[in-house]
């Protein structure tokens, strides 16, 4: 076999090792401390444009220090909170008239259920603006996330959250299992999700906990998931539903269930994995025809066939195509071994855990009333 020919054999053989699993992005501000951004309904009410200014400058300095991303978990407890007190407000005597303002900012981190104050600080600005609400504006963008004060408080304030959940670790995994005895399992899951990724112990003791759970969650659901998988297949959808099945595994009690199943998702995908390589080289892409080979499995039905193609390939290439293939090759491959290390068995569950939380945190009401952290 020449080079082109193996080089597309290990191009697709690389895929195969790889097709099947998930692919997740990369840690974010989800796995570490998150603040929800939040202000009192009274404050700068009459006056939209500067609150909404003042809401944007606490999502920016939450996001600037690494603790953003309130919008993922909405109902999250945690909140950086902000008010407004009004030293000095003049009209001046100018042609036209223009408003002043003085105002003192209580920036504030901590728990909005409980109503705890962890860390807060007081800062001064003025501004001048052409209404009230422009003077307002003038002032409100003064603030600085870099401001030494604003430091002092986002340190404080993370330590504390951290210190909270280190002493509460018990309860949150206590009330998780609560959850998942109820059957609530995404309730459950939900809970362990928000332990912060630099809690340490506790957040690994926490999605210990939370794979559980996942897995208790799917083997209750388990019948339903193949009634589920069967109306996919029956449409032609078979990678829908590989998706819908790629969490149960030969150590779930329902697997034996699944596997006629599993084997006829294989088929289906095997099918449609060649047939979509035979379309591309039909119109002589070489590229795609490669890329779809490369999800059949060693194990699929078809692999053989599938030699046989990317044999057929190969003994076509020109000396332009090897090269454009080898410069194409080495991006697939660089990429690979990238999403190989995001594969792993660690962060696909962590990846699991996080998806499910996510979901279950966005799908409901924001209902919590935050108690006051600003006095």
């Amino acid at each position: 076999m020449n080079i082109s020919a193996n080089l597309i054999l290990v191009a697709f053989l690389f895929f195969s090792f790889c097709y099947g699993q998930n692919e997740y992005k990369k840690a974010d501000d989800r796995d570490r401390i998150v603040l929800t951004t939040f202000i009192p309904d009274n404050v700068l009410e009459s006056t939209p444009s500067a609150r909404k200014l003042f809401v944007t400058k606490l999502s920016q300095i939450a996001t600037r220090h690494g603790i953003g991303g309130g919008e993922v978990y909405p109902n999250n407890r945690f909140i950086i909170s902000g008010d407004l007190n009004i030293l000095t407000k003049d009209v001046l005597p100018t042609a036209p008239p223009k408003f002043s303002v003085t105002i003192e900012t209580n920036i504030a981190i901590g728990d909005g259920i409980d109503g705890k104050s962890f860390a807060s600080e007081y800062l001064e600005f003025k501004g001048v603006g052409t209404s009230e609400d422009k003077a307002f504006i003038s002032a409100i963008r003064k603030i600085n996330p870099k401001h030494k004060s604003i430091l002092k408080l986002i340190e404080n304030g993370k330590q504390r959250i951290i210190e909270y959940y280190n002493s509460q670790c018990d309860f949150i995994q206590k009330e998780a299992s609560a959850f998942a005895d109820s059957r609530q399992f995404d309730e459950g899951v939900y809970v362990l999700s928000q332990v912060p990724q630099v809690t340490n112990e506790c957040y690994q003791s926490s999605m210990d906990l939370a794979a559980e759970i996942v897995k208790r969650k799917y083997e209750f659901e388990c019948q339903s998931k193949i009634s589920e998988a069967r109306a996919l297949i029956s449409n032609g959808d078979f990678s829908a539903a590989s998706e819908l099945l790629y969490f149960y595994t030969k150590d779930m009690e329902c697997y034996n269930d699944l596997a006629d199943l599993l084997n006829e998702i294989k088929k289906g995908l095997c099918s449609d994995f060649l047939g979509q390589a035979k379309g591309y080289w039909a119109n002589r892409d070489s590229n795609s025809a490669a890329m779809s080979l490369a999800k059949i499995n060693s194990s699929s039905p078809c692999y053989e066939e599938s030699l046989v193609l990317a044999n057929e390939i190969a003994r076509y290439l020109d000396e332009k195509e090897k090269r454009e293939w080898n410069l194409d090759y080495e991006k697939y491959k660089d990429r690979l071994v990238l999403k190989n290390r995001e594969m792993d068995n660690e962060s696909s569950r962590i990846a699991v855990i996080r998806e499910i939380g996510v979901a279950y945190g966005k799908n409901q009401p924001r209902n919590i009333t935050y108690s006051p952290i600003l006095r």
